[in-house]
């Protein structure tokens, strides 16, 4: 995703963004902010306004115990989170596949893993401080429907300067992984997935085959092994993450768990006819349901699929076909990849949340100052 923004903004301090802000209104351009560029979503573009970066924004991460949860400045990235959690006693419960998002960007965009038990990281979200249009700082946790918007925020409510997020104690996974075939996989997928505590696996195109990862609590220490198949034991937030360096763009549904067999042979077989030149792979994962307004997740236990083409590979035609067999299982997209929905679509989707939503950003943000054309077109036409 591409933009040629007026100005780009360089933030390390609640003043820093309140002056931000002061400039966004004087010159009445729309801000978007910006943590580690992974989106594949219009959510991040900006070419009429300010785009503010938080790499700078970073520092301690502060443990309360009797609650258990850890306030994280917003820039840091999952990986350099996770590290000093660890160090500290504590880890996230779950991650995702990658662990080079920003903190704000992750609860800003629905970032999740995989496991019938866990949820997105947007339902851990138990505050964050917010710098407003106005410049005024508040905490979410102060009005409870501040709080559930600002877990699933898009970006649009404020500039986000911490979150504070639920944390266990540190814990050891041991990865297993091997190669199968996917009609057998498929016939298993059930027991995969409710066995192991977190389950996915990608299916290449090329050879019709399946290569599953599996994620278990373990009781350590940490080993190697030469075999994939019999896995390997470290920390946990070690193991969840993978390596992802070949730039793709991405487009992610969730549709419900008892259809998502379905779904995905769907997805197999407009690969496999050949109309499209196809060749990356397509991520099945499991995803436990929440009560976020407008979590693709909401109220119902979710596969997330995935697919995938590289940046210099054409995409949309494949895309919009793909998007109209996600939608034909009820299926919503994931905030930070693409899609080619409305904002009536997404009404229709989540019905009075996605009207909650509007109504709590109308609220803090009534002229829009962290909408950018994309968001603009979504609140303007409710």
């Amino acid at each position: 995703m591409q933009s040629t923004p007026k100005d780009i903004i360089e933030i390390q301090t609640i003043k820093d963004a309140q002056n931000a802000v002061t400039k966004a209104k004087r010159t009445q351009t729309p801000i978007t902010t910006i943590g580690s560029s992974h989106s594949h979503s219009l959510l991040v573009q900006n070419s009429t306004g300010i785009i503010i970066t938080t790499e700078q924004m970073k520092g301690s991460i502060t443990i309360n115990e009797s609650n258990m949860t850890a306030t994280i400045p917003a820039g840091m990235k999952l990986h350099e989170v996770s590290e000093l959690l660890w160090n500290k006693g504590y880890a996230l419960s779950n991650q995702g596949d990658v662990d080079v998002q920003s903190i704000a960007g992750l609860i800003g965009t629905g970032v999740h893993g995989t496991g019938l038990k866990h949820p997105i990281i947007s339902s851990y979200v138990q505050d964050a401080t917010l710098v407003l249009n106005t410049g005024d700082i508040i905490k979410a946790a102060d009005n409870s429907e501040i709080l559930e918007a600002t877990r699933l925020n898009l970006g649009a409510l404020g500039i986000v300067m911490d979150v504070t997020l639920s944390v266990v104690p540190t814990f050891f996974l041991k990865e297993k992984t091997w190669k199968q075939d996917v009609d057998t996989v498929i016939a298993e997928i059930g027991k995969l997935a409710k066995e192991n505590e977190h389950f996915e696996f990608f299916w290449n195109p090329a050879n019709d085959k399946a290569y599953i990862k599996t994620l278990n609590p373990h009781d350590g220490p940490s080993t190697q092994s030469d075999e994939p198949v019999q896995g390997y034991v470290d920390y946990s937030h070690r193991v969840f993450p993978s390596q992802r360096n070949d730039k793709h763009t991405e487009m992610e549904y969730s549709v419900p768990y008892e259809d998502g067999v379905s779904c995905f042979l769907d997805i197999r077989d407009l690969i496999l006819a050949g109309k499209h030149d196809i060749l990356w792979p397509v991520e099945f994962r499991t995803v436990d349901q929440d009560t976020g307004w407008i979590s693709p997740t909401k109220g119902r236990k979710t596969v997330t699929i995935s697919i995938h083409q590289g940046i210099d590979q054409l995409y949309e035609p494949f895309f919009r076909e793909a998007e109209m067999i996600f939608r034909s299982y009820r299926g919503r997209p994931h905030w930070g990849k693409c899609n080619y929905l409305t904002s009536d679509d997404f009404a229709s989707m989540y019905g009075v949340g996605w009207r909650s939503f509007w109504k709590v950003q109308r609220s803090l943000d009534p002229d829009g100052v962290f909408l950018n054309s994309y968001l603009r077109g979504l609140r303007d036409l409710q």
